[in-house]
């Protein structure tokens, strides 16, 4: 076993924003002392040591640094999400109380616990269970300078904690928790559905509205950004992705025959799938997609929209902007820029290049 007690003082003291003189201080000991902790000379007494745990929060196993003692954390980890994902609660929780006995100050321990009590009260209406629960999230906040995993933070914490109060009927507690931690919309849907259940139209309107536009935003950088992964791996189901899309841009439209913002995406996406089915040798359905390009394009450049406006489902929300797309100032501008060159240079390239700038100049005369 290897004892890494020396850069454990280190890391957690400046975890911690402490200088060696105010860890000396709080311990009551002197600046040297503690600098020799830090450099391998020389180790704390016993009670020292349990002190520093009691300080920075962690079991003196976490503090010593047994590599062993990691082995063991990452095997009762697993062994919880086993028993979770089997939803066999009963050992899972079982499972967390043995863990929590031997690393009651270790982050994973104490948030995978909670999950597990999550769960289980999620599938059994067990009180204890949520208020179980939510003391060790509560705990897992405390700890959360040991966490290495970047999607979990305070407010998804926070958010889990709102969840176990909703399924406990504590509807307004948990739609409390859920708005103060909102950050970007990302509890919106929740909330809005929240309201809508408890028939109270007026309140859900906002919040279903506003998640309604990040789903749009997310769907169609997801997919654009599929479209671009697949291109780039010359993978032809590029090309299928974009069409799924073109049909998505179609299907919340109010009304299919008005110009409205998604038609500057729609054209640049035509003008995409221009230059990927020219790559795979499809130089007609390339000729077709790049004019229809081309005359979205100029309709839209002609009375731009950028706002909500004719959106299926957002009715009476038509001055609601829309975030900037970053493809140019107009949407002929978007496929020279963000399309053109953006592709590899090639023969099928310049076929759509020259069609597109043959269509340009037929417009001009």
């Amino acid at each position: 076993m290897k004892i890494k007690i020396a850069e454990n003082i280190k890391s957690l003291r400046k975890q911690y924003s402490f200088t060696q003189e105010q860890l000396a201080e709080a311990l009551g000991v002197t600046v040297g002392a503690v600098y020799k902790w830090e450099s391998g000379q020389s180790m704390p007494e016993v009670k020292l040591i349990m002190e520093l745990a009691d300080l920075f929060e962690i079991s003196i196993d976490t503090l010593l640094g047994y590599d062993r003692q990691n082995e063991n954390i990452a095997n009762r980890i697993a062994r919880l999400k086993q028993y979770i994902f089997e939803k066999d609660f009963d050992e899972a929780v079982l499972e967390a109380e043995k863990a929590l006995k031997k690393y009651p100050n270790n982050f994973e321990i104490v948030y995978v616990a909670a999950m597990a009590y999550m769960f289980k009260f999620s599938e059994e209406k067990d009180e204890k269970s949520m208020l179980k629960s939510n003391g060790l999230f509560h705990s897992a906040i405390s700890l959360l300078y040991q966490n290495k995993e970047s999607s979990i933070n305070e407010t998804t914490i926070r958010n889990m904690i709102a969840l176990n109060h909703l399924n406990a009927g504590q509807t307004e507690k948990g739609l409390e928790l859920l708005k103060q931690n909102n950050i970007c919309d990302i509890n919106s849907a929740r909330i809005g559905f929240t309201y809508a259940v408890m028939k109270q139209p007026l309140k859900a309107r906002t919040h279903l509205y506003n998640s309604f536009v990040s789903v749009m935003n997310n769907t169609i950088h997801t997919m654009g950004g599929m479209v671009l992964m697949f291109a780039q791996q010359k993978d032809e189901f590029c090309i299928d992705a974009a069409i799924w899309l073109m049909h998505y841009f179609d299907s919340i439209k109010e009304d299919k025959s008005s110009i409205i913002f998604i038609d500057k995406l729609k054209a640049i996406l035509y003008a995409q799938l221009a230059v990927m089915t020219a790559a795979f040798g499809r130089y007609c359905e390339a000729e077709k997609y790049i004019a229809d390009a081309y005359n979205l394009a100029v309709k839209f450049d002609a009375a731009p929209v950028y706002t909500t406006q004719g959106i299926k489902f957002l009715k009476g929300e038509d001055r609601v902007g829309i975030s900037l797309d970053g493809l140019g100032e107009t949407a002929l501008d978007g496929i020279e820029s963000f399309i053109f060159a953006n592709a590899e240079p090639s023969q099928s390239l310049d076929f759509v290049k020259n069609r597109f700038e043959e269509l340009k100049n037929e417009e001009e005369k």
